[in-house]
């Protein structure tokens, strides 16, 4: 299976009882699936939601096999179009779970934290711009794509063909996506000019016993499974 998505949340809220966490947890992920099952053309997937105490933290995946992601990617004609729209629907799932994460707790000083991911599409997006900008060949270009897509790729005929295709029609000096990017320093900034960081807020106190609920469908067909484990 590959990975074309992970989105990481916190949210500095007192610890729910038991009952009410798994209950904020499962529903947490019936919306987020719903959503899913509305944006993601996919033929199947699979979903992970692990929901942890110590605050509410929060950790989602989404996994597909290679056979339908290639099959989906190839279907868009241009594989370097199919990357880009399923990279920004995957951003937006990510988006919207982080929204729906924080609306029980809409008195929260703090704002919630959201990392989204876009693992093998943005590896994908990222070998199309960098042949587009002349760092990598073509050749080089396939050789990761292969180690992204693992060897399940040979059971998608003509795919790798397609995608060669693709990257020889990559226009040059495309833009880096967002999470490729690197942040660099301004020079002219000394270490004394920087502002102070704000102190950080006190930690809401928890109880001894802290839970985690993991949520998964192994397949987009299948039933929900739940899991409560003290941590």
């Amino acid at each position: 299976m590959i990975n074309i998505g992970t989105t990481d949340f916190y949210l500095n809220v007192t610890s729910l009882p038991v009952e009410e966490f798994e209950s904020y947890s499962t529903e947490l992920f019936d919306e987020w699936e719903d959503y899913v099952s509305n944006v993601l053309k996919l033929p199947d997937y699979y979903l992970a939601l692990d929901v942890q105490e110590g605050s509410i933290s929060a950790k989602s995946k989404i996994l597909v096999s290679a056979t339908a992601l290639c099959g989906f990617l190839a279907s868009y004609g241009s594989i370097s179009s199919g990357v880009k729209n399923l990279y920004s629907d995957v951003s937006a799932i990510g988006n919207y779970l982080g929204d729906r994460a924080a609306a029980p707790f809409p008195d929260s000083i703090e704002k919630p934290k959201v990392r989204k991911r876009g693992e093998a599409l943005a590896k994908l997006e990222s070998l199309f711009v960098r042949v587009g900008n002349g760092s990598i060949s073509v050749d080089e270009a396939m050789t990761l794509a292969e180690k992204v897509l693992g060897e399940d790729v040979e059971e998608v005929p003509g795919f790798m063909e397609e995608l060669r295709g693709s990257l020889e029609d990559t226009p040059s000096q495309m833009k880096l996506p967002i999470e490729e990017m690197e942040f660099q320093p301004d020079p002219q900034e000394k270490e004394g000019d920087r502002k102070p960081s704000s102190p950080k807020p006190k930690t809401p106190i928890i109880r001894p016993d802290q839970y985690r609920v993991e949520i998964w469908k192994e397949s987009k067909k299948g039933k929900r499974n739940v899991r409560v484990r003290k941590i």
